[in-house]
C-alpha cells in the first residue's frame, strides 16, 4: 500500500451489530487514517467467532454499533 493511500479515509464494506438481538448488517463505512503508531493492513476475508457472537449478544459490554470479524486474512 503506498503511503498516499494509507493516510487516507477509505470506504470498506464491514459486517456491523447495531444492538442486542439484531440481525448483522453488511454495510459500508468509513475508516480514519492509521495514527502514528497504527499500521494499515488490507484485510482480503474475515470470519466471525465465538467472541464476535458474545458481543453482539452485550458481552463483555453492550456497547454498539460494533463492527465485528476480527480474525482476518491480509
Amino acid at each position: 500500500m503506498s503511503k498516499s493511500s494509507s493516510s487516507q479515509v477509505i470506504t470498506c464494506k464491514a459486517a456491523i451489530c447495531w444492538g442486542i438481538g439484531e440481525p448483522l448488517k453488511v454495510e459500508e463505512i468509513q475508516v480514519e487514517p492509521p495514527k502514528s503508531f497504527e499500521i494499515r493492513v488490507k484485510m482480503l476475508l474475515a470470519s466471525l467467532c465465538h467472541t464476535d457472537i458474545l458481543c453482539t449478544k452485550g458481552f463483555p459490554a453492550p456497547l454498539f454499533p460494533r463492527v465485528l470479524g476480527h480474525e482476518g486474512v491480509g
